[in-house]
């Protein structure tokens, strides 16, 4: 996932960067680690098995077979020297299960409204995810087919669903724990978001060559170059991680250039928005919002010797405080440009678009909190706390404004260790739908280096149960064991509503908005995960 429309962004902007296989082989690349983050493997084999009867374990055993074949079609094409590693996500941060749960409602949501016009019948992806049925045959099936079939001059390891962490996260773990006994690798990874990119920016220090690649979805096609395409018959392609850090140097234009500075364009990008943090109203990146940051850490600090975000795998507090002052000083007329784009909708006819057509396009349709808001009138940024955050957010307005910015600034240093040395809180999350405005904002960082997260004795990731427990909605309780799903219909039912609203204000597209839905504390999710631990022995 991550920061939306930023894999358009890329290949739209460099496209040099992008490689064929047979450019890959003409320039003598040779693979040493092949890393595969295979969830979007399994997403696919569903997407091309068809489904004849929705209870049958047979469906499963197809969709497995797919994932088989297309991992082991990789190895067979790539050939790497020393390494495949082969990884599906595990239990999740909090911060990551907080996404998968809205997820998941949105997609309830979507077959609900769909019931009755789809005659066609669905299998239900939530099943992908780590404890349940299939998810444990899966992993066993994959264990056992490839202790069986090691027929290759490479190691071959997997780690499965049982094992905890998204699988981009345990991929980067491996790097950094074996880069001293293999300096000089070359690693082709699997799958192309936003996330595996700027992964794999922070983690050139271990290597210099990563190629991240996947197969082109027809509508990015017509960004790559024609001579890229041509006689491409695997369809793959691939993106020179390091190349790609190269252009951003130059495109920079800092008159000091350090490496340094393709750290701090990734931290910049936090602000965007990601799996964890929500984008800011006034700055997106579909109307130049990482330009407009380029724009600004250049005067304020691409332009100073020795000045950087991040110095010796820390934030320089001070440096974010830097860029944040320049951008409240912008803040009003950003947003007033946000909503002369989005006024634009409203001349639309609407009329002439289908049921599906008029659902995605639901958060410029329907702009109510926006037109509420209304930063042309006076009070603005009050509305814009109580229509997006609380509307009771002014009561203990000290307090809330407290809780709501640190909470944003614990994010942003979340992020930042989570992409570069591993999970540093498997509880912690960010609370809200929206940031605070940046003037508030920028009120709350220090100018100085501090933590902001404070270490836990209680480290350590949920049981599968839990994580489901979390992220299923109602109807789909029935991937838990008979015995959770009672315990949680019986004893916790209004955690779990079959209706809900939604909240878009900002979101161009109706997939990018979120569900409102009772929050189940994380003091609940520890007592379950006792709970459960007790039932599992």
């Amino acid at each position: 996932m991550g920061i939306p429309s930023y894999f358009s962004h890329v290949i739209r902007n460099y496209p040099t960067i992008i490689k064929n296989l047979n450019a890959m082989i003409s320039d003598d690349v040779n693979i040493t680690t092949l890393y595969m983050d295979c969830n979007s493997v399994i997403y696919d084999a569903v997407h091309d098995t068809e489904l004849l009867d929705v209870d049958s374990g047979v469906y499963e055993m197809n969709i497995i077979e797919k994932v088989i074949e297309k991992i082991t079609a990789y190895m067979e094409l790539l050939k790497p020297s020393q390494i495949a590693y082969i990884a599906f996500d595990g239990v999740a941060p909090y911060a990551k299960m907080e996404q998968q749960r809205t997820r998941r409602y949105k997609s309830q949501f979507s077959l609900s409204i769909q019931e009755g016009s789809c005659e066609k019948k669905q299998w239900n992806t939530s099943a992908i995810t780590p404890g349940t049925k299939f998810m444990n045959l899966l992993s066993s099936t994959i264990n056992t087919y490839f202790k069986r079939n090691n027929k290759y001059a490479f190691e071959i390891i997997i780690s499965g669903s049982d094992e905890v962490g998204e699988g981009e996260h345990k991929l980067f773990d491996h790097l950094r724990n074996s880069y001293k006994q293999s300096p000089n690798q070359s690693i082709a990874l699997y799958g192309l978001d936003a996330d595996l990119i700027m992964l794999s920016i922070f983690n050139l220090p271990y290597t210099k060559n990563i190629y991240v690649f996947r197969e082109a979805p027809e509508f990015i096609k017509s960004y790559i170059p024609v001579e890229t395409q041509e006689g491409n018959e695997s369809n793959l392609y691939f993106l020179d991680i390091n190349s790609f850090g190269e252009k951003l140097l130059v495109e920079m234009g800092c008159e000091y250039k350090s490496r340094e500075q393709i750290y701090d364009y990734v931290f910049l990008c936090f602000f965007l928005g990601n799996d964890f943090l929500p984008h800011f109203p006034s700055m997106n990146i579909r109307t130049h919002g990482i330009d407009t940051l380029l724009n600004i850490y250049r005067k304020k600090i691409g332009n100073n010797p020795n000045k950087n975000i991040i110095v010796g795998g820390k934030i320089q507090w001070g440096q974010v405080r830097i860029i944040l002052q320049e951008i409240v000083s912008l803040e009003k007329d950003f947003l007033l440009n946000e909503y002369r784009i989005r006024k634009k909708f409203d001349n639309w006819d609407w009329s002439k678009y289908d049921k599906t057509d008029l659902i995605s396009n639901t958060p410029v349709v329907y702009r109510l909190v926006e037109k509420y808001i209304d930063p042309t009138e006076y009070g603005w940024e009050n509305r814009y706390y109580k229509g997006l955050i609380d509307e009771n957010f002014y009561d203990k307005l000290d307090e809330n404004m407290n809780d709501l910015c640190i909470n944003y600034l614990e994010g942003l240093e979340w992020v930042f260790k989570y992409y570069t040395c591993g999970c540093p809180d498997w509880k912690w999350k960010y609370h809200y739908h929206y940031p605070p405005l940046f003037k508030d904002l920028v009120k709350y960082v220090p100018s100085f280096e501090t933590d902001f997260l404070k270490p836990s004795k209680k480290n350590r990731a949920f049981l599968p149960e839990t994580q489901l427990s979390y992220v299923l909605p109602y109807e789909q309780l029935e991937l838990l064991p008979e015995n959770i799903q009672g315990f949680l219909k019986t004893n916790h039912r209004e955690l779990y509503p079959t209706k809900y609203d939604f909240q878009w204000a900002f979101c161009r597209y109706f997939w990018e908005s979120k569900p409102i839905l009772p929050e189940i504390p994380l003091k609940q999710l520890e007592t379950w995960d006792i709970q459960y631990g007790l039932v599992n022995g």
